[in-house]
């Protein structure tokens, strides 16, 4: 009797206990599901990559000069601790152990190197952390719980010397110390730069898995920034989202507003290594944020929305083997960012791409003989290639996006299995087969869900239809829906329909940054006319009133001008 009672109770501690993401998707009904994260990547395919690795961290070793260092850095003399730190970190990342003698007289070497440069002292920090986690393998699966939280611990925090505690805590001084006001950091010449404030935030991501304090304004401010150097306007698209729990990934679909990141203020072209650049310091200062109650909530939808719209961008412009928008002497460099960003945002697919897998087999055909890659310069393309192969970032603990859009990280998302309406491929050729899907459109964008309404309003932007200019207009002016307006206004830029001038005009005041931007956009697309004052990051309310009557005044001083222009006359 007292034995089936002991089995009575070890039966229902059993069943009490809260499943992780090994358990099954039970719990979480709203997105699609789907099981096997590592089975569709074949024993062969990862005996290649881990012999890949070898070979390159066998090259890299045997590059090691008598003092250190690698002799090949040479080209960068200002950087000694930057690149002989770069080289570490690939070593560490890809297995050599601590204790090996290459990794003891690299560490001898940059201890006698004072704090110099941004970049340098913050691949430093990222080195210092590598020593301490044990390599991965770059299939294994993380254990998360039932709300998406790594339940890994930081081995660093726990086994750091003191000796190296103080080191680290040196390199977080000086990154503090040269964080500018505005939150982001920079060469020693020139004006803030994305790559750098990138390595900045990821060096002290670095030292805060191991234990060193970094305060919430260092956070707080880098974020600020970040966001508001975000393109303010994009292509409206539906983003096939994914995230990665443990053996379950989860698929949903959402609107997003493509949106990348330039090199820095100057730079006219957005890259793709610079929006993976940007979307690792949204998703490091979230992380860094997830329980601080100075991360508000409208910080906290803000961050979301731009982690979501960089993540869409990459997803309209996906490529191995380019640096879209880009230079291709960085290429390397931009797949190894793709994978910070696959990594940290937990997705393995970008749409319908297996960012890793592509990017993987693209670097496994240019290997040379020697174990190195010469895509820009050799040392820097073979440590970002074997970076990149190693799946060397660290994941994070608190989840970065999901269905819903739960601070709390809980799946499901209300609507996700809900069907959305996709545009047509090919434009109706008919004047009756356009009128009818037009029709079809501007009925839909009176749906509840604003799903439904963003991508008619994407729709009727493509068709090209003057038609719709009312109805987009009405969406512009009462959606309570952000991403729907932004699409509206989109959609009236791209018909450059004149009677919604008006209304683009007022809503340069809109409560919402990105509509206000899209309206801007707009109103360049219909008039051609480019005003002297221009919206900015950091507009004022009464900088946004003044340039609505500058718009005002222009517009009934050249409306009949520009209706001609068009061919619409008033009441088209």
């Amino acid at each position: 009797m007292r034995t089936a009672a002991v089995i009575l109770l070890l039966l229902l501690a059993a069943a009490s206990r809260t499943p992780d993401a090994h358990a099954g998707p039970d719990d979480r009904p709203g997105a699609e599901v789907h099981k096997a994260f590592n089975d569709l990547y074949p024993a062969a395919f990862r005996a290649q990559v881990n012999a890949a690795i070898e070979r390159g961290k066998a090259w890299l070793l045997g590059s090691q000069r008598a003092n250190g260092s690698w002799g090949f850095f040479t080209s960068h003399p200002a950087y000694p601790m930057g690149s002989t730190g770069l080289a570490l970190l690939t070593l560490l990342k890809c297995g050599v152990p601590a204790d090996h003698p290459a990794v003891t007289k690299a560490f001898a070497y940059l201890r006698k190197l004072p704090m110099r440069r941004v970049y340098s002292v913050s691949v430093l920090l990222m080195a210092l952390d590598a020593k301490y986690a044990p390599a991965r393998d770059p299939f294994a699966v993380d254990r998360f719980d039932r709300y998406g939280n790594r339940n890994t611990k930081d081995p660093c925090s726990e086994t750091i010397t003191p000796e190296d505690r103080a080191w680290m805590e040196e390199g977080v001084a000086y990154l503090r110390e040269h964080q500018r006001a505005e939150g982001t950091w920079r060469y020693p010449r020139g004006d803030f730069d994305l790559s750098n404030t990138q390595f900045a935030l990821l060096g002290l991501h670095a030292a805060s898995r191991c234990g060193t304090k970094v305060p919430q304004r260092v956070w707080l401010d880098a974020l600020r920034f970040v966001l508001e150097h975000q393109e303010k306007t994009g292509e409206p698209v539906m983003y096939k989202a994914n995230e990665v729990r443990g053996r379950y990934r989860f698929e949903w679909t959402e609107r997003a507003i493509a949106r990348g990141f330039r090199y820095d203020k100057d730079t006219v072209r957005v890259s793709a290594s610079m929006t993976t650049a940007g979307l690792a310091c949204l998703v490091i200062c979230q992380s860094r944020l997830w329980r601080v109650r100075a991360f508000t909530g409208r910080l906290r939808a803000d961050t979301r929305r731009g982690v979501r719209d960089a993540m869409a961008w990459l997803q309209q412009n996906f490529s191995v083997t380019t640096n879209t928008g880009g230079s291709q002497w960085w290429l390397t460099y931009y797949l190894y960012g793709l994978e910070r960003a696959g990594i940290l945002g937990r997705f393995r697919f970008l749409g319908t791409r297996d960012w890793y897998k592509e990017g993987a087999d693209y670097l496994l055909e240019r290997q040379g003989p020697g174990g190195y890659w010469r895509t820009g310069t050799q040392w820097e393309a073979s440590c970002f290639a074997l970076l990149f192969l190693k799946r060397a970032t660290a994941r994070m603990k608190a989840p970065v996006i999901t269905p819903s859009g739960a601070s709390d990280g809980a799946m499901p998302a209300e609507s996700a299995k809900r069907p959305k309406p996709k545009a047509p491929r090919v434009r109706p050729a008919s004047p009756t087969a356009l009128a009818i899907a037009v029709a079809r459109a501007i009925k839909r964008l009176e749906d509840r869900d604003p799903n439904v309404v963003f991508q008619a309003a994407n729709t009727l932007g493509w068709l090209g239809h003057l038609r719709a200019a009312g109805p987009l207009v009405r969406v512009l002016k009462f959606h309570a829906d952000a991403d729907a307006r932004t699409a509206a206004a989109g959609a009236l830029g791209r018909l450059k329909a004149a009677d919604a001038v008006p209304a683009l005009i007022d809503a340069l005041d809109d409560g919402d940054t990105l509509v206000r931007y899209a309206a801007e956009a707009a109103l360049l697309q219909v008039t051609g006319h480019r005003p002297i004052g221009r919206l900015r990051s950091t507009e004022k309310r009464n900088d946004r009133v003044r340039l609505q009557k500058a718009w005002r005044e222009h517009w009934r001083a050249n409306e009949d001008r520009i209706r001609a222009r068009l061919e619409q006359p008033k009441g088209t």
